[in-house]
């Protein structure tokens, strides 16, 4: 029994030992394999080698003999090809010379048409004429009167609503020099800055310059949130918020446009932090396309203000209204804005309220997308809110003194 035993392990032992060298074979002859894998793959790679450089020289050759024989045909043919030339030359002198003479004769063209418009009106300023023009307002006197109405409110709400945001622009920035220990002033028109300018440094600049800019666009965000939850208000308040969110924005993307070109204001923190000419240029063009698009995006906004003015909106009266409500405002609004920071209004922040101009433009010539508008039925009369056009007076006139006489800010 036991020696049975025995001769079971013995035999055990040796099948384990005919697997272990079975395994070694194979291990040996995969590897004989993989080398001589490698082997061939190295040998192709020589062989490639050696190709690409034949023909790469085999092309060189090629190029040279191609070369040369172009040499030869350019001076056998060169009278041909200085001929062609002067030909080209002078076509492109000619066509040069006819475009600059069409562009004069359009430019004289427009010009006496200008002209003969600009007599033609004047002729229209006829004494005589100023009757029929009277007895025309007078036939029309209501509908003339709800124009006169619907602009006036629209451009105090406008003036206030500038105001607001420039003056929280003013106070962010005086705040932020705190930080700093920069003791300053608060004017109507600017804050003056009671530092040395040895005491300016980069991230003081950053943070003093371009603080307004950012907390005003974020607050044009927030504005612009209310506003969609207003929008079907009858109220002349979302007015006001609509005018003040797009001061908000053009406070904002205004000022990295303007400010990149002019070097002012918001343009101090843009040249403290280095930027490349480049990347103005690609601020500029984000900031332009921005307030185009907000235009775009506002038209519709605009047209829905009207139901604080009438039941319905049809089509045909909608040119009417955008020149109440967004034309003639910012026009006039742009005036009062001037008439009230004169004799210091600043030319860097006329031309960033200008600069709404751009936001406008999509407005008037996107308004004609829309279809007539209908409102809730009721007939509303256009009246004149003294308590409106008070409040604004009163609102303008206290900024205007006391910030005329200055805030000490630190």
């Amino acid at each position: 029994m036991l020696y049975r035993i025995y001769r079971r392990m013995r035999y055990l032992r040796y099948i384990k030992k005919l697997k272990k060298q079975e395994k070694k074979l194979l291990l040996s002859r995969d590897k004989d394999l993989e080398k001589e894998r490698q082997k061939i793959i190295q040998d192709q790679l020589k062989t490639d080698k050696i190709s690409d450089r034949k023909k790469r020289k085999q092309e060189q050759v090629e190029d040279r003999k191609r070369r040369n024989d172009l040499r030869q045909e350019y001076e056998q043919n060169s009278d041909e090809f200085i001929k062609e030339t002067e030909e080209k030359i002078a076509l492109k002198k000619r066509e040069r010379y006819y475009h600059r003479r069409r562009r004069r004769k359009l430019l004289r063209f427009y010009l006496k048409t200008c002209g003969k418009s600009s007599i033609h009106s004047f002729k229209q300023l006829n004494p005589k004429r100023f009757p029929a023009l009277l007895r025309h307002i007078r036939d029309n006197r209501r509908k003339t009167w709800g124009f006169f109405i619907i602009s006036l409110h629209s451009s105090l709400l406008f003036v206030a609503a500038y105001f607001l945001i420039f003056l929280i622009g003013l106070l962010v920035s005086s705040i932020s020099g705190l930080f700093f220990d920069y003791k300053s002033i608060i004017y109507h028109y600017e804050v003056l800055w009671l530092v040395k300018p040895s005491q300016w440094f980069g991230d003081s600049v950053k943070m003093v310059y371009a603080s307004p800019a950012i907390v005003t666009g974020i607050l044009a965000v927030f504005l612009a949130i209310i506003f969609s939850y207003l929008r079907t208000d009858r109220g002349l308040g979302k007015l006001f918020i609509l005018w003040s969110f797009l001061h908000g924005f053009n406070h904002f993307f205004g000022s990295i446009l303007i400010g990149s070109v002019f070097g002012r204001g918001f343009g101090y923190a843009i040249l403290w932090s280095y930027i490349s000419d480049t990347e103005k240029v690609i601020y500029s063009i984000v900031s332009l396309t921005a307030m185009i698009l907000i235009g775009v995006l506002t038209t519709k906004a605009f047209l829905l203000s009207s139901n604080s003015y009438f039941p319905e909106l049809e089509k045909r009266k909608q040119r009417y209204f955008i020149w109440a409500q967004v034309i003639i405002p910012f026009l006039i609004g742009n005036a009062l804005i001037g008439a009230i920071m004169f004799p210091n209004f600043l030319l860097y922040d006329l031309i960033i309220s200008l600069s709404l101009a751009i936001t406008i433009i999509p407005i008037v010539f996107g308004y004609r997308l829309y279809p007539s508008m209908y409102f809730e039925e009721g007939e509303i009369k256009i009246k004149l809110k003294p308590g409106l056009i008070l409040s604004v007076i009163l609102f303008i006139a206290l900024y205007r003194l006391i910030l005329g006489v200055g805030i000490p800010i630190g």
